[in-house]
C-alpha cells in the first residue's frame, strides 16, 4: 500500500443538525479504519440528537427531525459512546475537512455527552488540505468548490455515489487520499509527516467555500 502505515488510521464522517461545531449535533456517523495492511473495517451509527436539525441539513442530507428524533433511529450519544471510543482505540484519524469541522465537533460531542476521549499524541490527516495545496490550479469559478464530490471527481474519475451518507463519504475520503498519494510522488508517505503537512498548511483550509461545509465535505 501506498501510504505507510504503522498503526491504523480511523477516518470519521458526521451528518450534523449545522454548522456550528460547539452548538451542532451528530445525527449519524461513520468511522472506516484502514489497517497497515490495506484491509478497512467500518462502523456506522445513526445517533439521536436530541435537538432539531436544521432545514439547510435536511435539504442537503434528507433527514428530518422526526426521523431523528423518534423511536427507530438511533440512541442518543452517549449510549454508544464507548463503542465508538473502543472502535478509535488508539489509531490516528484523518477525514475531509475534519481539522475544521469534524473533529472539533466530535470533541465538543465527548464533552457534552460525558464521552472519555482523549486527542493525546493522535496524528491527524486531512484530506481537504492536501486537496487545497496541492490542486494550485484549481478554478472554483470553473471547477466548482474543493468539497468531497468535487475530490473524487479530480482524483478517483468517478461521481460520489450516496453523498452526505456518513459513510460513503468516509469511504471516498479514504479513496481520495489513496488517490492523491498516487498522483503528487512528492507528498509524504508516513501519517506522521502527512500530519505535519496538513497542520503546517491548515490555515489553507479557509477559503471561501469552507463557509459551506459540514460533514467533511460542502453543503453543495
Amino acid at each position: 500500500m501506498i501510504l505507510e502505515l504503522a498503526r491504523p488510521i480511523v477516518f470519521l464522517d458526521f451528518e450534523t443538525t449545522g454548522l456550528d461545531t460547539q452548538k451542532d449535533r451528530i445525527v449519524e456517523l461513520a468511522f472506516v479504519r484502514l489497517l497497515p495492511d490495506g484491509t478497512r473495517e467500518s462502523l456506522v451509527q445513526r445517533v439521536n440528537p436530541g435537538i432539531e436539525i436544521s432545514k439547510q441539513a435536511t435539504k442537503v442530507t434528507g433527514i428530518h427531525t422526526l426521523d431523528a428524533c423518534g423511536l427507530f433511529w438511533g440512541p442518543p450519544l452517549k449510549k454508544v459512546g464507548q463503542k465508538l471510543v473502543d472502535f478509535l482505540g488508539d489509531s490516528d484519524i484523518g477525514g475531509f475537512n475534519q481539522i475544521g469541522y469534524d473533529l472539533p465537533l466530535w470533541l465538543a460531542e465527548c464533552k457534552r455527552n460525558g464521552i472519555d476521549f482523549e486527542l493525546g499524541k493522535r496524528h491527524l490527516v486531512d484530506v481537504k488540505v492536501i486537496f487545497n495545496v496541492m490542486e494550485t490550479g484549481w478554478d472554483r469559478f470553473l471547477m466548482g468548490p474543493r468539497n468531497l464530490s468535487a475530490a473524487v471527481r479530480h482524483y478517483c474519475g468517478r461521481e460520489l455515489e450516496g453523498a452526505h451518507s456518513a459513510e460513503a463519504d468516509t469511504q471516498a475520503t479514504v479513496d481520495v487520499l489513496l488517490a492523491q498519494l498516487q498522483r503528487h510522488k512528492d507528498l509524504p508517505r508516513t501519517v506522521p509527516a502527512l500530519h505535519d503537512f496538513c497542520s503546517r498548511n491548515s490555515e489553507k483550509n479557509r477559503d471561501d467555500e469552507v463557509a459551506g461545509t459540514q460533514s467533511g465535505q460542502a453543503f453543495a
